[in-house]
């Protein structure tokens, strides 16, 4: 009997697993880019947004079958967003208040950190679509940048890799001969850039 009972509940949280995963893909996958667009509006800092991200697809995976069909898809979609990337910044700020973990300025918002290469939000921003994801602060910054850096650092946040993004503008004739370490140095000198730029003008806001 307790081999039957064993056998009865694997069945059925398989079932429930393989639902979830069909209800995910049909409701919740064709929005990522609206998800990571939320998140990024209503996250004070952007190296947390990732972080928040993840955590807020989670949470549509485990609850998806809670969508009721008569309602809108994108409102539901914004209202289950927002309430969770707010719950998350709330504890968030508390456990800052501890002393434990510093806060970083919304300025640097662009961090050292790479996107990893498999991590569920790479390709979530493309070239066509980023100028819907940042701030009218990190979008003057970056417009300020000579496009043969601010591609290259754009593909990488995007979720290319090095060799790819090599690839990409050898294609396009934006690189004579492709080489990795150009490819870099360009990346590096488009960050060092976007920094100097956003940090300057904060402390324009603030006098």
């Amino acid at each position: 009997m307790e081999s039957k009972s064993r056998a009865d509940n694997y069945l059925t949280d398989k079932q429930s697993i393989e639902k979830r995963t069909i209800l995910f893909y049909k409701y919740v996958y064709p929005y990522k880019n609206l998800i990571f667009h939320i998140c990024i509006k209503h996250t004070a800092s952007y190296e947390n947004v990732r972080d928040n991200y993840n955590e807020v697809l989670v949470n549509f995976y485990k609850y998806v079958d809670t969508y009721d069909t008569s309602k809108s898809i994108k409102t539901w979609i914004y209202a289950v967003t927002v309430r969770l990337v707010y719950d998350l910044e709330t504890k968030r700020r508390r456990f800052q208040r501890t002393g434990d973990v510093g806060d970083t300025p919304v300025e640097q918002i662009i961090s050292d950190e790479l996107l990893e290469e498999d991590g569920i939000c790479a390709n979530a921003m493309t070239l066509d679509n980023y100028r819907e994801l940042y701030s009218d602060e990190v979008l003057h910054a970056l417009d300020q940048i000579k496009l043969m850096y601010r591609e290259p650092f754009l593909l990488q946040v995007a979720g290319y890799t090095l060799e790819e993004i090599t690839k990409i503008l050898h294609r396009k004739g934006g690189m004579k001969n492709a080489n990795i370490e150009t490819t870099k140095s360009r990346i590096f000198l488009a960050k060092k850039k976007l920094r100097e730029l956003l940090t300057r003008d904060g402390k324009r806001k603030e006098d």
